[in-house]
């Protein structure tokens, strides 16, 4: 699967979950952030191997094999239900994260909680 379906799916789940808290904006767009950056950790060993790091890569890559990969946003289910088509992939992913910000902005009540 794309990084940038991953990366999108995490950034929708991260919307999803901040409809049900009130942070300052400031912690709600890093922690959307790193949501995004959650949902592509078990592809880690793509640039590991990239830059030589064979041994922790193999060690990487066979965590990104169990099902403790869809803890990350359900990395693994999206792996291995691939259509072989990634720009549609990568397209519907990024509707549903439109469709994930327009329901943000209409939700969210845009008051700052007390520091």
């Amino acid at each position: 699967m794309q990084v940038i379906v991953h990366f999108a799916v995490g950034l929708t789940g991260g919307l999803f979950l901040l409809l049900f808290v009130d942070w300052r904006q400031s912690r709600e767009f890093l922690f959307t952030f790193a949501s995004g950056v959650w949902a592509m950790l078990p592809d880690g060993h793509w640039m590991l191997s990239e830059f030589g790091f064979d041994g922790a890569a193999a060690a990487w890559k066979s965590l990104h094999a169990t099902a403790l990969a869809d803890l990350f946003w359900f990395h693994r289910f999206l792996d291995t239900h691939e259509t072989g088509r990634g720009n549609l992939e990568a397209g519907l992913s990024l509707l549903l994260l439109f469709a994930a910000v327009g329901l943000y902005y209409v939700a969210n009540d845009w008051e700052q909680p007390p520091e």
